[in-house]
């Protein structure tokens, strides 16, 4: 908080001026999601953030990609916001918290909570960054826990014993409720697997997310632990994953994204390809990006995904005269230094 003031009986509090939160900047990218470096990046500062609220037994209780703001316009560092609903771990105010996609299962089911309902958050919110979609979309509670069940499988007996709510998803037996949402679709417990979720072949990566999506939460990912994960690691295999266009065939179908709660359409815009310049939109896809600048082309480069990049960074034109700079930029975001200080977004911002 830097300053408060009351306006009509209305209490005001300024903070910092910061820009884009992540969904915002998910939605700027056509919800295609985004390089797996630039997840490690973001991955690390959150992990460094839930460290902290660890140590001081703070619960976040409602994180998401809207609460994880840009720092500046074009910057990759970030910063956590809206502590509004939080709470000290021995000082639990309330029992329905976090946002619905982001939601434990803890909380879900009625089991005491802590602060390891935030690291279920950030493994939803790092699947939700490389697809471009909630990996949980569910229209209501029971249909979320559906959602949770279909790609993790049924709960632990022990963890649906304890459950105060158990009797709103389970019945009698112990056996999942048969749910249909608004769209006739019915989910079956252990349907999909996690990679095939959210189409990734990268076995690091998609551990790193099921370690976090643990439905037992004492055997969930700490912050601690994710620090030492080889993900967050800098000479971590996930910087040098498939290339881009076996990546694509991993994602989404363009069909899919109109059963997306909340998201946008995707549109494709197909145009000829330069082998002479990378455009800086691979910032987002990694460094096999088939995405390209058109050589010399001044003006708005269309890329194959169909994001429009206006080809100046920071007031440097990416054409041929200045196609150095723009090297040199990209070989700033090597994976040999998770910092994220100085670090720059593609120019869809």
């Amino acid at each position: 908080m830097l300053e408060y003031f009351y306006f009509r009986n209305h209490l005001c509090i300024s903070f910092e001026l910061m820009s884009l939160n992540l969904y915002e900047l998910i939605k700027k990218n056509n919800y295609q999601g985004f390089s797996l470096s630039l997840i490690r990046r973001f991955a690390n500062s959150l992990v460094q953030c839930l460290k902290l609220l660890h140590k001081e037994n703070i619960i976040h209780c409602d994180l998401k990609p809207e609460n994880v703001l840009l720092k500046q316009r074009g910057s990759s560092s970030i910063k956590v916001i809206d502590f509004g609903s939080s709470c000290y771990f021995h000082q639990r105010m309330y029992t329905y918290i976090q946002s619905r996609f982001y939601r434990s299962p803890e909380v879900i089911l009625g089991l005491p909570y802590g602060t390891a309902i935030d690291m279920w958050s950030l493994g939803c919110i790092l699947a939700e960054l490389y697809t471009g979609y909630p990996l949980f979309p569910g229209e209501n509670e029971v249909e979320q826990l559906a959602c949770i069940m279909e790609v993790l499988g049924p709960p632990p007996k022990e963890v649906i014993a304890n459950a105060s709510r158990r009797r709103l998803f389970f019945d009698s037996k112990g056996n999942p409720r048969c749910v249909t949402n608004s769209k006739g679709r019915k989910r079956k417990p252990g349907s999909k697997d996690l990679s095939l979720a959210i189409r990734c072949n990268d076995t690091i990566f998609v551990d790193f997310i099921a370690r976090c999506l643990e439905w037992d939460a004492k055997k969930r990912l700490t912050p601690e632990d994710a620090l030492r994960h080889e993900f967050l690691q800098p000479t971590s295999s996930s910087s040098s994953t498939s290339s881009s266009a076996q990546q694509h065939e991993l994602r989404r179908s363009p069909s899919e994204v109109t059963t997306a709660h909340r998201r946008g359409q995707q549109t494709t815009v197909n145009t000829d390809t330069s082998d002479q310049q990378y455009s800086l939109y691979r910032l987002y896809r990694g460094k096999k990006s088939g995405s390209k600048l058109l050589d010399g082309e001044v003006g708005d480069a269309i890329t194959t995904n169909g994001i429009i990049a206006k080809p100046k960074l920071n007031g440097v034109s990416s054409t041929n005269g200045s196609s150095r700079a723009v090297s040199d930029l990209v070989a700033n975001l090597s994976d040999q230094n998770l910092d994220d200080s100085g670090t720059f977004l593609p120019p869809i911002l």
